[in-house]
């Protein structure tokens, strides 16, 4: 699932009228979440479960792109672990509103993402040696 899905819920939520909901519903199935939970916008322990397993796949799928930044370009490195390190800091503030993407934006503000840049650029310069088969 897309870190801009579990952002922000609510903001898919007018998709009930639809009939739709953008998430897994085999592991909401598995978690003991209807479609009538998630359009009543609850944070449950059940909810909690369920996004915590939503942001471990999600940190592990940029963990795995990290690994390919190395191959990039000098000039595109920058940008891509920049935008790396600001996704996880939603999913932390997704964390930090206790997993209550229904009514509450996680947000990151700009001064957090400013000093992220710095971060990103330094860890952009260094290229770890290619390894060949």
């Amino acid at each position: 699932m897309g870190e801009s899905v579990i952002r922000k819920l609510s903001i898919h939520l007018p998709c009930k009228e639809r009939g739709r909901i953008y998430l897994p519903q085999d592991e909401l199935a598995q978690s003991g979440i209807s479609d009538t939970d998630i359009y009543a916008g609850k944070v449950t322990d059940k909810w909690r479960c369920f996004m915590k397993n939503q942001i471990k796949r999600a940190r592990m799928f940029f963990n795995e792109a990290e690994k390919g930044v190395a191959e990039l370009s000098e000039a595109s490195r920058w940008p891509v672990l920049a935008s790396l390190l600001l996704y996880r800091q939603i999913l932390d503030e997704i964390e930090a509103n206790d997993y209550n993407n229904f009514t509450k934006r996680a947000y990151v503000s700009k001064a957090k993402k400013l000093l992220a840049l710095p971060t990103a650029y330094t860890r952009s310069l260094i290229r770890p040696p290619r390894t060949f088969k």
